[in-house]
Parts: C-alpha cells; sequence; structure tokens
C-alpha cells in the first residue's frame, strides 16, 4: 500500500479509479470505503465527490489516511448521483473506471475479477452480477434477488439489470459511452439509460458470472438517510471475511426475474433496436419524467430536489441559512 501512495505522488497512473457520489451519509460511506480497502487488487485511486455535504463527510475520509482517496465538495446539491459521478469520471486517472455506490459493498476481489473480465472480453464496459438485499422480506420472499445477467455473456437491453455499483468501463472508451444523463432527464435509473444509450452506439458490453457487489437499495429503506447508522453494512463486511461462505448463504436465499415469454421478449427486443427501452418504458407508465428520484428521495426523508435555477430571493435565501449555519456556535 506504501508503493501505491509513492506511485501515486509521483504521478503514476492507477490501474482503476472508483468514483463514489455521496451526500450526508457518512456511516455508509465509511463501509464502502473500508469494501475498496480490502480490495486484493490494490492499484486504485478513490475519487470521492460529495454533493454538498456536511463536515462529517470529509471527517470520514480523513480516518483512512490514504493519499490515494480523494474528496471533492460540491458547493450546491446537486441532488441525485449522476452530477457527482460525472465529475469523477473527468477527473478519473485510471485505465479502468469503476461506480460504487455509498450504500453498497464489494467484495474482497471485485476490482481483480472485473479488470480481468474486461480485458478478457476486450469490452468496453463490464458489468458484474449483484444482490440485491431487502430490509425486511415479506412471508415467503427470499429477500434477495440477483441481477447483472446478460445473454451469451453480454448485455441484453430487455433483461439485463446492473446498478452503478457493478459497471467498470474502459476511460479511453468514455468518449463513446458519454456521460451519466441527469434523472430530470430519464424515466428509469440515470445508470440503466446509460448502459441502454451505451449499447445503442454499439459498446461492447460484457457481464461477468461472478457475484461481486452487495447493493443495499437506500430507496427500500424508509428514513435511510435521518438514520445512517449502516448496520447492515457492518454485519455483511464482516461476513466477507468469508467471502464464498458469504456468497453461498445469499446465493441460497435469492431468485431471478421471472423469465419472459418468448413473444413478450421477441416484441421488447424490436422496440429496443428502434430505441425505445422497456426498462423506461415500464417506469414511464408509473412516474413523469425525473419523478422516479423525486419519490426515492421522500422514502430516504431526503427534501425535495433543489431547483436547477433559482431566483435571486431564493439563492439569498440559500446563502442566509449557509451563513447562520457556519456562524452559528458549537451546543457542549
Amino acid at each position: 500500500m506504501e508503493a501505491s501512495g509513492q506511485r501515486d505522488q509521483a504521478g503514476g497512473e492507477p490501474l482503476v479509479s472508483v468514483v463514489i457520489a455521496t451526500h450526508n451519509r457518512p456511516a455508509a460511506l465509511r463501509q464502502a470505503l473500508t469494501s475498496v480497502m480490502r480490495q486484493t487488487l490494490q492499484d486504485w485511486e478513490a475519487l470521492v465527490i460529495g454533493d454538498d455535504c456536511r463536515p462529517d463527510t470529509a471527517a470520514v475520509i480523513a480516518e483512512f489516511r490514504d493519499p490515494r482517496i480523494a474528496y471533492i465538495d460540491l458547493p450546491v446539491n446537486f441532488g441525485e448521483q449522476s452530477g457527482p459521478n460525472n465529475i469523477g469520471f473527468a477527473r478519473a486517472r485510471g485505465r479502468f473506471v469503476a461506480v460504487l455506490n455509498h450504500d453498497d459493498l464489494w467484495f474482497p476481489d471485485h476490482l481483480a475479477a472485473m479488470t480481468g473480465w474486461i480485458d478478457a472480453t476486450g469490452a468496453d464496459v463490464v458489468l458484474a452480477r449483484g444482490a440485491v438485499i431487502q430490509p425486511s422480506p415479506a412471508a415467503g420472499d427470499p429477500g434477495t434477488s440477483i441481477f447483472g445477467s446478460g445473454k451469451d455473456g453480454f448485455y441484453d437491453p430487455v433483461t439485463t439489470e446492473a446498478f452503478g455499483s457493478a459497471q467498470m468501463f474502459r476511460r479511453a472508451s468514455f468518449d463513446l459511452l458519454g456521460p451519466w444523463r441527469a434523472a430530470s432527464q430519464c424515466f428509469c435509473e440515470s445508470s440503466q439509460d446509460w448502459l441502454f444509450r451505451a449499447w445503442r452506439k454499439r459498446a461492447v458490453i460484457a457481464t461477468m458470472p461472478h457475484l461481486t457487489v452487495i447493493k443495499l437499495h437506500s430507496g427500500m429503506r424508509k428514513g435511510s438517510y435521518l438514520d445512517d447508522s449502516a448496520q447492515e453494512q457492518k454485519e455483511l463486511l464482516d461476513a466477507m471475511r468469508a467471502p464464498d461462505a458469504l456468497r453461498v448463504r445469499i446465493l441460497g436465499g435469492a431468485h431471478e426475474p421471472v423469465r419472459l415469454a418468448a413473444s413478450s421478449y421477441i416484441r421488447r427486443r424490436l422496440m429496443a433496436a428502434f430505441g425505445i427501452h422497456s426498462r423506461a418504458r415500464a417506469f414511464r407508465r408509473k412516474h413523469k419524467r425525473g419523478a422516479f428520484v423525486d419519490r426515492l428521495r421522500r422514502v430516504r426523508g431526503l427534501a425535495p430536489m433543489p431547483e436547477r435555477e433559482p431566483d435571486v430571493s431564493e439563492l439569498l435565501d440559500r446563502y442566509v441559512k449557509r451563513s447562520d449555519a457556519g456562524t452559528r456556535p458549537d451546543e457542549d
């Protein structure tokens, strides 16, 4: 690890740039960064992009005392991860760029497996297999679903789901892939919109048949930004000391999405060929454009999305509140 730090200070490029968007969940961020620190592949840099965070976020990052971790905090809240992630992509120096959501975890062999798989397949993007852990499954529900499967080893625009923490791409391919679109411009998640658009641009997107990601979706956990205990993450990180035993436990109680009938699959695949994303189409039936992230913010206990173009009075109110917060004396 000292060698990695010396190389970084000398200006050498790391093999992998890890981009982590975060907003006021320091306990969860601590666990996500710990899962990066425990990677078997240590040739990385981590770019933590704060979305107008409280000082306790910077304090957590300082705890690690690792020169490979850089922190950039936005002066104004963007409101969702596409903006912070795009800043991380632009700042990345690694041959490969991997995304990690601040409430998710990687198994220790994630980066080693992903870099090997992207080279083996020659892909622009590689997607890991991941498990979504439900907070409190109903009776008869296994509580865990598996995502990231493809078709013959590659992304399928109809059936493949691979959330941000399961994605790695070649930095040299970024001009082809492009940035994530803002959630306000998407019907489904920005991460899924990005994959579909990359597929439409004929990017090679491979799927890796190895479980290396655990997703703890904050949008499934009411008040997750108000009660940032990260107890689930702590317990899972402890279990990762025996990674294959944890994989057995997860897969033994997991389920995959129900297979589509052949006629439904063919119809959706034809729509995809004409630029109609079946996931976005399903979301559009439930939400107007950009409305999904508004619903997630309510569940998480966050205020409504910030105004993109505030007028003078709104700007004044914002700065008055920040000024008052900055001058308020500390309480004992």
